[in-house]
């Protein structure tokens, strides 16, 4: 079709998708496909050509420039204040240019629509869009600088009335082409506002449906300001993360969000998670701690004095651990946060993995029995609370997927346990405990800096490190098998060096493909169990599973040589 798509939409010709938009609706209003069917069909072409010329600046460009400024230069002016505005527009601005019927027509609808939203009794939501669409479908709208007083007139009612506007945040988004993804998008302040309370309306209104301790969390903020709760509302935690989580969604805004609430019982809430409190939850706890101490000290029947020590001793640790929360750790958290994570290297971030390893493996050493186990507890403690300062959040699911490998170290203390009980010390049961929750809580973060931190000569250096310490802890646990008693007092400390290898090796092998990884341990779990019901002696399970164990270590550094040979 020629040039004549203009004269068929009635309007000068334009690149702007808005004006067709409008042209097309206007005409397509006049004409009945079924009455006439041939001028429907060209106005369907004129429409489509229309808006493939838009798309194409060529077509543009091929027009005499003097002719194009002309053209279009008020439009280009009026689509340019439509992407960026300065200052929204007012509600009780001076009213929308006049003249013709049409603006009249116009002005009426939005007076109609504004007398919707701010009557006392809330309307129904369908006779709210009705109004709206009407003002949309006004035939003065063709003219650009009318659309868009129109449509900053609009956006500001919608903040201004919010939240009775919510049922029309949707439509007004589409219908005015609000879109974020469209990189030539440029909002006013205005519609800003509006496009975020949109997004908050949408994710307030699932909150309504399916959870329903948001549900509650809603309805305490909307009510008077009172943080008061029931204590089985307190001892729920449910209902804390859903009041932290909404005030976390409103943040510090205190606009077009907090059209939902009461702003004092928001600013309640806000003050009463900014100070520093024991929550009803940890006062049970106390009381709890209390309550099995005085139980102990009954069921010890010990005397008057030891039944007081038993009920005050324990509530008095855990209270005392609960300052040390709020008072200690909080603080150290805060200024390791602010003052030393931004520059911090990788030892000092992820140092606490190595020297949790470290003290596993030196557990061995250790005696036997109660000391023992709390001169290991001691020396995890300062680990764990370097990690407690340092780690970061890891990514959501990483922790769940690291617990298959737990699997392993796990069922092989079990088995020595029950099989070769001396193999095995109290210490080494703490020590082992505690680099497990470092290797959960540390997520990626250890393979991270082992294949993105160190320099490929290091890392290879280390990798065969690890493999000549399997073959020597091999050598060791071999040598048992053929001297048993004096190689006996060894068997502590293999199975402590073992574990930690074992632990120690899981960075290295990050990037191997996990069904061969995951394979690999469901044959070794196999194994273990297996091995004992075949009637194997004590010295024989021990080098039997040890060896396994080594061998899938090693199995698991060869792949890792081998992929970083086929990347390199």
């Amino acid at each position: 079709m020629s040039d004549g798509i203009w004269d068929v939409l009635g309007i000068e010709p334009t690149r702007d998708r808005d004006v067709i938009r409008r042209a097309y609706a206007r005409k397509l209003r006049a004409t009945n496909p079924e009455d006439d069917a041939e001028g429907f069909m060209r106005l369907r072409e004129a429409h489509d050509e229309a808006v493939q010329r838009a798309k194409y600046d060529w077509f543009w460009e091929d027009q005499d420039e003097d002719e194009d400024d002309e053209a279009f230069g008020d439009e280009t002016a009026d689509a340019g204040d439509l992407l960026v505005r300065v200052e929204p527009a007012r509600i009780d601005a001076a009213p929308l240019p006049s003249g013709t019927a049409e603006a009249e027509e116009l002005q009426v609808r939005l007076e109609r629509l504004e007398m919707l939203l701010r009557q006392a009794d809330r309307p129904p939501a369908a006779e709210m869009e009705a109004a709206f669409h009407a003002v949309l479908n006004a035939e003065a709208l063709d003219e650009l600088a009318l659309a868009d007083a129109v449509e900053d007139r609009i956006a500001d009612l919608l903040l201004a009335v919010a939240p009775r506007s919510d049922p029309l945040l949707l439509p007004a988004v589409a219908a005015f082409r609000w879109r974020r993804d469209d990189l030539r998008f440029m909002p006013s302040p205005t519609v800003a506002a509006v496009l975020e309370r949109a997004d908050f309306v949408e994710s307030r209104d699932r909150m309504l449906k399916f959870d329903d301790y948001g549900a509650k969390a809603i309805e305490i903020l909307q009510g008077p300001p009172s943080t008061r709760l029931s204590w089985l509302k307190r001892l729920d935690p449910g209902y804390d993360r859903a009041m932290k989580d909404i005030l976390g969604r409103i943040g510090d805004d205190n606009g077009a969000l907090m059209a939902d609430f009461n702003p004092e019982t928001v600013a309640a809430w806000r003050a009463h998670y900014g100070r520093t409190r024991l929550s009803p939850a940890m006062g049970a706890s106390v009381a709890i701690a209390a309550l099995v101490g005085l139980l102990a000290g009954i069921g010890l029947d010990r005397g008057p004095l030891v039944l007081v020590a038993a009920t005050l001793v324990p509530p008095a640790l855990v209270a005392g651990g609960l300052l040390a929360y709020f008072f200690g750790y909080r603080r150290l958290k805060l200024a390791w946060d602010i003052h030393r994570a931004w520059r911090a290297g990788p030892w000092e971030r992820l140092g606490w993995v190595p020297a949790s390893l470290a003290v596993l493996a030196g557990s061995a050493l250790l005696p036997d029995g109660a000391i023992g186990a709390a001169l290991a507890a001691a020396l995890c403690a300062p680990v764990l609370l370097w990690m407690a300062l340092t780690v970061s959040p890891s990514p959501e699911g990483v922790i769940r997927q690291k617990l298959l490998p737990q699997i392993v170290p796990i069922a092989w203390i079990g088995s020595l346990i029950l099989f070769v009980p001396d193999a095995v010390k109290s210490p080494m049961l703490v020590a082992l405990v505690a680099a497990i929750v470092v290797d959960l809580v540390s997520g990626v973060f250890p393979a991270q800096a082992w294949h993105l931190d160190m320099r490929p000569a290091p890392r290879l250096a280390a990798v065969l490190a690890l493999i000549v310490a399997a073959l020597g802890l091999g050598f060791m646990v071999f040598r048992t098998m053929i001297a048993p008693e004096a190689m006996a007092p060894w068997q502590p400390l293999c199975v402590a060096m073992i574990l930690a290898l074992a632990i120690g090796h899981r960075p290295a092998v990050a990037t191997v493909g996990g069904p061969f990884m995951q394979a690999r341990y469901y044959i070794m779990i196999a194994l273990f169990w297996g091995g004992r019901a075949i009637d194997i002696g004590p010295n024989s399970w021990f080098l039997v599973s040890a060896a396994w164990m080594l061998v899938g270590i090693v199995i698991g550094l060869g792949a890792a040589l081998i992929s970083r040979e086929a990347e390199a």
